[in-house]
């Protein structure tokens, strides 16, 4: 056994039976009980076997606490699920506060992971609530910090940094444990990296993680820190290997130790892009093949995606197309895994909470039942013993008898009726599902199709980065209209312009551009569409604003681009304008050789729309008509 394993039992017996008198009292409640129900059969023998049994009962919740975190750890989500239901269940982890927050950091740990955002989420506010009435400071900062990660994963910045924050304070005032601390620091360091990348800030984030991490409560701390320096060295240092590579040792040989392999493929993919970028395409396909080996094996999706992508990109590069093309299909069916999965999780959760309303209805319908009973009892014995004294009195009780009975009765069909729209509910649910799946799938094969033509144009001249990039950014396209489709009440229509106001930032950020900031301007308030159009719109967008500014000059990307809708009587007009220069006479936009302008041409016929073009001395306009 590991010292971390002796630490961890030895805290949590430590916990259990000093600080938790109430298994103290469990015990002793099972020797009284023993005793007292047959004293006169009972020895020191049988007291001294059921003591031994109380507590080895306890041991085994305690290795099943520890194989659940282990299995976290590791990745294997689907054991550890199956464990965590079991301890949700135990009386020992119910009476023992300490017990429960520590299954529930990393319950959520796991369920955050898996995209289960609502039982994360759920998790994490019942120890944030725990911990403020405790006025226990020093865990309530980790989990504040804990709940910026939640926030971070799900790319909500302004929640992040907002519980960034709060913890922060916490930590300014109150005593918090240095590794608290450091895991802070860690954890700002990661969201100025996804959020307002400076690469100032965020060395020195890691650094002072660093200066405090030196105990054994942070090496998974010291790891975090370490993946994210090699990550920035190798955006502001590119051509210092050695520096870099030796960040992302030190990360991979403290994850290996710990047995966290899930975090492991994560730090692996961001060195086989490394590598990559750098050119050494053997040494990256080195990372990268016992990976996803790995990711395969535990069914890691959320990573098998990008790491098909990556062996993608390394195998079209070597001139291996059939296998590159391969490759896409493992991502493309991955994806399609990873969202049926999700899918389910929210069919699922909606199942619950129907059950629970269901659950819910039935126990107030019992009570009014049991109350109605009891109610009518009284009232009949009260009859008997007053039956003599007067008939008005006798009266009085039977209208007050029919009174509550039909209320009862109006209750029971209320309660009826609602079940009835519960079920539609859960129908329409399920009808939702299947669409969204028909849905999904159309699309990602439209995604499998662009990827397979990038991969074949023989006129493109395309860097590995720029083609990472275009494939990244046709995905992104894709993945925000289904984000928009699926936070929407009726999920019919789509709402253009906040869309667009999403779409042109992620964009310009793919694109490194120094310190200029693009303005840009969006006029399409009363733009809603379907999905069925909104797909190709936004595909042909993704390649007018990708173009304009690949190719724009520091002067024209600061004057930005514009984009606005209106309708006429022949139907819906989207026009888009940049200010870079014009474009060459000879380019022939209905028979193009960019891959991009194909793609445009392609998303118009499919939209059944026309697309016209002008190019001046002011910048170039595109004309979109559809009905």
């Amino acid at each position: 056994m590991t010292k971390k394993k002796k630490r961890l039992n030895i805290y949590l017996t430590f916990k259990i039976f000093f600080f938790h008198p109430i298994s103290l009292v469990s015990t002793f409640f099972i020797l009284v009980s023993l005793s007292t129900n047959s004293y006169a059969q009972q020895d020191q023998v049988s007291l001294k076997e059921a003591f031994i049994e109380g507590k080895s009962e306890n041991e085994e919740i305690l290795n099943t606490l520890q194989k659940a975190i282990e299995l976290t750890n590791y990745g294997n989500y689907k054991e550890a699920t199956a464990l965590y239901e079991l301890l949700d269940t135990s009386q020992l982890i119910l009476a023992n506060d300490s017990l429960r927050m520590t299954m529930l950091e990393s319950r959520s740990f796991m369920n955050k992971v898996l995209k289960r955002f609502s039982h994360s989420l759920e998790d994490l506010l019942e120890m944030i609530n725990y911990y403020t009435l405790q006025n226990d400071f020093n865990n309530l900062a980790k989990t504040e910090t804990l709940l910026a990660e939640f926030y971070r994963s799900r790319d909500l910045k302004e929640l992040a940094f907002k519980h960034l924050k709060i913890a922060e304070a916490i930590i300014e005032k109150e005593k918090v444990e240095p590794c608290n601390i450091a895991y802070w620091f860690s954890r700002r360091a990661a969201c100025e990296t996804q959020f307002q990348p400076n690469s100032d800030n965020i060395i020195f984030f890691c650094n002072k993680g660093l200066a405090l991490a030196d105990s054994e409560c942070s090496k998974y701390t010291e790891a975090l820190i370490y993946n994210e320096l090699g990550f920035v060295y190798g955006s502001v240092d590119f051509d210092n290997e050695q520096k870099i590579i030796a960040y992302y040792q030190k990360s991979l040989n403290i994850l290996l130790e710990t047995n966290r392999l899930r975090d492991v493929a994560t730090v692996k993919h961001n060195l086989a892009t490394y590598y990559t970028r750098r050119g050494q395409l053997d040494a990256a396909l080195n990372e990268l093949n016992p990976t996803i080996e790995l990711a395969e094996k535990n069914n890691w999706h959320g990573s098998l995606e990008d790491l098909y992508l990556l062996k993608m990109v390394i195998l079209h590069s070597r001139g291996q197309d059939q296998e590159a093309y391969d490759i896409s299909r493992k991502s493309y069916l991955s994806k399609v895994e990873l969202m049926q999965d999700q899918y389910a999780i929210g069919v699922e959760e909606l199942q619950a909470v129907h059950d629970k309303e269901l659950a819910e209805k039935a126990l107030a319908e019992a009570e009014i039942r049991a109350e109605a009973n009891e109610n009518a009892l009284t009232y009949t014995i009260i009859g008997i013993l007053l039956f003599g004294l007067s008939t008005v009195t006798a009266l009085l009780l039977f209208l007050r008898v029919r009174k509550n009975n039909k209320l009862l009765t109006e209750q029971q069909k209320s309660i009826e009726l609602t079940n009835e729209m519960l079920s539609n509910s859960l129908g329409e649910k399920e009808t939702l599902y299947k669409e969204l799946n028909h849905r999904v799938k159309n699309n990602l094969m439209v995604l499998s199709s662009l990827i397979y033509l990038q991969q074949h144009s023989e006129n493109s001249e395309d860097s590995i980065n720029d083609l990472y990039t275009a494939l990244r950014n046709r995905i992104q396209t894709m993945a925000i209209v289904h984000e928009k489709l699926y936070g929407i009440n009726d999920t019919k229509n789509i709402n253009f312009q906040n869309y667009l106001e999403e779409l042109i930032p992620l964009i310009y950020s793919s694109f490194k551009k120094g310190d200029i900031i693009m303005p840009y301007t969006v006029r399409c308030m009363s733009l809603f569409l379907p999905i069925n159009k909104a797909i190709p719109l936004a595909l042909i967008f993704n390649e007018l604003i990708t173009n304009s500014i690949k190719h724009a000059t520091n002067d024209s990307l600061a004057k930005g681009i514009e984009i606005e809708s209106h309708t006429d009587e022949n139907g819906t007009v989207v026009q888009f304008k940049d200010f870079g220069p014009e474009f060459p006479i000879e380019i022939n936009f209905s028979n193009p050789s960019s891959m991009g302008m194909k793609i445009v041409n392609l998303m118009t016929q499919q939209l059944k729309a026309t697309l016209e073009h002008q190019s001046t001395e002011s910048g170039l306009r595109f004309t979109i008509r559809f009905n």
